[in-house]
């Protein structure tokens, strides 16, 4: 096993004899060795790069011919193909992603050290040569910043972690089985989900990208202009359809349908004879609900269901409910009538609901002694009131008596 030589190549004797000064201006930062380098280390050092060097220096669309400079064996086609082996150092899962760019390295950051590993070394690198805003001089010290840059690589990180598992599901030759460390993880527990496949990672991988998509879309929408594109459909376009569009059509097929997804008010879902038709879609395997972009795909799926299937009359849905329950009351021959009844009534009448009418009955006889008490109490106050006025009897005041005039005599 061994690396294809480069097509071109630059020589490392100097034809030009370098200064002191010249020599102290040249850099010797870069913390990898690319010298007598084996091939496990050509596939760490070339996954390192491709991460955390700029896309202007390392390219996305370069890693799958880089990495395939390690030669095939001359076993045939049936021979495993050596990358099998060598990708699996540096394959990863969502939730180790996850870890890594949430919780390791933004740790490693604020405290301004690790373990010393390659990958922490290279990640300095790009951090010290990375262009801030500010005027700082350790911008990765700023918890704003740093949490931008980190968010940004881990994007990074996950287009790395799609071609990679593309390029693995491509590869010629029939891939050696899982290696097992121990006699005691051969067994597994009962109730246990068995291990993931390369299939279900990296459509885990997928779905990221399909929940970054439509939380970046909530303020603009689901949909998409077909002349903007955002930065996923770039990548599946221009990266990775290119490379892999004949060797793994279902997995492409797949991405599509994620990354670019369907219409629901568009013209085209209509045939011309006015049937709804969805879009064809490749058949996915059942998964768990707790897969972190269940919920992208379901929403999406709601989405994908075509206008005129979602607005279909209310009186022909209630038609086919009644031919339905109508087939099924003459199968069964007198089973018993549901409890629930799914019909609706359109009326707008107002139509008074049954009651039992010995309580009606009660009710109006207690509201007949109740009017007739209330007669006879008025009946009595009104006697009471007339029997009064007949004992008060009626004072006569008598005039004022008159004093007579004395009468003089002469």
């Amino acid at each position: 096993m061994a690396l294809k030589s480069l097509k071109y190549t630059i020589s490392d004797t100097p034809r030009v004899v370098w200064t002191a000064t010249q020599e102290k201006s040249i850099s010797h930062e870069y913390p990898l060795n690319v010298k007598q380098e084996s091939c496990e280390d050509f596939i760490a050092r070339t996954y390192f790069q491709f991460l955390w060097l700029p896309e202007s220096i390392m390219p996305l669309g370069l890693l799958v011919p880089s990495l395939l400079r390690v030669h095939a064996p001359d076993g045939g086609v049936e021979a495993p193909h050596p990358l099998h082996v060598l990708l699996e150092r540096v394959l990863l899962t969502t939730r180790a992603v996850t870890n890594k760019y949430q919780v390791e390295l933004p740790y490693i950051l604020a405290n301004g050290g690790g373990e010393g590993e390659e990958e922490e070394s290279l990640m300095w690198f790009a951090v010290t040569h990375e262009k801030s805003e500010t005027d700082e001089e350790e911008p990765w010290l700023n918890q704003s910043w740093r949490s931008k840059w980190m968010e940004r690589m881990e994007r990074r990180e996950v287009q790395v972690q799609i071609l990679l598992y593309m390029l693995k599901l491509s590869l010629p030759g029939t891939p050696p089985p899982p290696a097992v460390s121990s006699p005691s993880k051969k067994r597994r527990k009962i109730g246990e989900p068995p291990a993931p496949s390369l299939e279900d990672r990296l459509e885990a991988f997928m779905d990221k990208l399909s929940m970054w998509q439509l939380v970046s879309t909530l303020d603009t929408g689901l949909l998409h202009r077909n002349e903007e594109r955002d930065w996923m459909q770039v990548f599946c376009e221009d990266v990775v359809e290119p490379r892999f569009g004949t060797t793994v059509p279902a997995q492409l097929a797949l991405f599509r349908s994620k990354i670019f997804p369907h219409s629901p008010f568009s013209d085209s879902s209509d045939s011309e004879d006015g049937d709804a038709t969805p879009p064809e879609l490749p058949t996915k395997r059942a998964r768990s609900v707790a897969d972190p972009g269940a919920f992208a795909t379901a929403l999406r799926k709601s989405l994908e269901q075509p206008a005129r299937s979602r607005s279909r009359s209310l009186s022909v849905s209630l038609a086919e409910e009644r031919e339905r329950e109508q087939k099924q009351r003459e199968g069964s021959m007198g089973a018993k009538r549901k409890v629930l009844n799914r019909e609706v009534s359109m009326k707008r009448i107002f139509k008074p609901r049954e009651r039992d009418t010995s309580e009606l009955e009660r009710k109006e006889k207690e509201k007949a002694e109740a009017e007739e008490k209330q007669r006879a109490e008025e009946a009595k106050l009104a006697a009471l009131k007339q029997q009064q006025q007949q004992s008060q009897g009626v004072t006569l005041v008598a005039a004022t008596p008159v004093k007579s005039k004395s009468v003089r005599r002469a």
